[in-house]
């Protein structure tokens, strides 16, 4: 049957698309001897049934599920359909047409975040958009009393991500010290959590998604920070919803105080969603910040998520954060000024203090949805 044009009834019909051809289904599995030129094609089932088609060119095989339009850049020599039995599938051409993206889609919807700090399950609502904007923070990193710094999680945002009814959230965990902190999902995507410090008095910092700064309690040598991962499509990332990344980035050194005296008591910054934690060079004597957070403004406001949290310096009294002390009971860095504790950004890690420790924060997961 050759291709002829599509005029819908007074009942519908499915304007734009050339009909070209139908097929019974006198088994569930029937192999179809029907070509095609290059172009966008729709295989419809006249009882709306569920099935599945294999479009075949040469040695290549593309397949889609009844109902959805494929682009076949390439043609078709034949197809194969699993359907019920019956059934009358019918095959169209798309006439697709031209457009151009516009600036600002949801700015005349109503918006809302969700914050989700537990594990458990983000439900979008009935009446909202299916498309969502999602960041995803991995948990902190922990600290040590006037050593290193604790670095942030991994983040991740999408954008206009397609949301189903219910998505599974896993909230990575904080960390203390000498452990990585917990891995952030949301449905399939993750963030990875944040390194510690090192688990002893002295040593490297914890590999994680960004590093944990190096740890020099009590001597004058050497110690590196741990080392960053970063993440992409095949590992956490996905590819839907425009995926940005923060992240993985290392956690500075830490190097005795040399001929200044006093063995030790100071720390690298830990790496940050944002940017590597700074080093602590031989004779530095003052606190050092951590890898600057990632910026988004989910939330309402900007906010830096997964900081990584400054080293300090015990023997002059400077928490992690640079020389200037930030707060009294310490805050954690995110590169650029030191937030309180009570207002940091989530999956940060753990501050050093010259005498004492901020925790790190755990991870998140923030949804904005739309109700047109």
């Amino acid at each position: 049957m050759g291709i002829q044009s599509f005029v819908p009834s007074s009942g519908g019909g499915m304007p734009g698309a050339s009909f070209i051809a139908a097929i019974q289904m006198t088994t569930y599995n029937r192999s179809w001897a029907q070509v095609g030129g290059p172009g966008d094609y729709v295989l419809v089932s006249s009882k709306l049934s569920n099935g599945y088609a294999y479009f075949i060119q040469g040695g290549s095989t593309q397949g889609v599920p009844l109902g959805n339009i494929i682009n076949l850049p390439n043609g078709f020599t034949n197809i194969n359909v699993v359907a019920p039995k019956d059934d009358y599938i019918m095959l169209y051409k798309v006439a697709t047409k031209t457009t151009t993206t516009f600036s600002n889609p949801f700015a005349n919807f109503s918006s809302f975040p969700s914050t989700i700090t537990s594990s458990g399950n983000f439900v979008l609502p009935n009446n909202a958009l299916p498309l969502v904007n999602v960041l995803v923070a991995g948990g902190g990193g922990g600290s040590y009393h006037h050593s290193g710094g604790g670095g942030g999680g991994n983040v991740i945002t999408l954008t206009a991500y397609q949301a189903v009814g219910t998505t599974s959230v896993t909230i990575g965990g904080a960390s203390s010290r000498g452990s990585k902190a917990g891995d952030t999902y949301f449905g399939n995507v993750y963030a990875i959590g944040g390194g510690g410090t090192s688990g002893s008095d002295n040593g490297p910092g914890i590999n994680g998604g960004n590093g944990g700064g190096g740890a020099n309690h009590g001597n004058n040598n050497y110690y590196v920070g741990g080392t960053g991962t970063s993440q992409s499509s095949s590992t956490g990332l996905g590819t839907a919803g425009t995926p940005q990344f923060g992240g993985g980035y290392s956690g500075g050194y830490s190097h005795g105080t040399g001929s200044l005296g006093g063995g030790g008591h100071v720390g690298g910054g830990g790496g940050g969603a944002g940017g590597a934690g700074a080093n602590r060079p031989s004779n530095q004597r003052y606190g050092v910040l951590g890898g600057a957070g990632f910026p988004s403004d989910i939330s309402g406001s900007t906010m830096h998520y997964g900081a990584g949290g400054g080293g300090s310096d015990h023997n002059t009294n400077s928490n992690g954060g640079g020389s200037r002390p930030d707060g009294g009971s310490g805050g954690v860095a995110d590169g650029s000024y030191a937030h309180s504790y009570s207002t940091i950004s989530y999956g940060s890690g753990g501050n050093s203090t010259y005498n004492g420790t901020n925790p790190a924060q755990t991870g998140a997961v923030i949804v904005r949805y739309y109700i047109p």
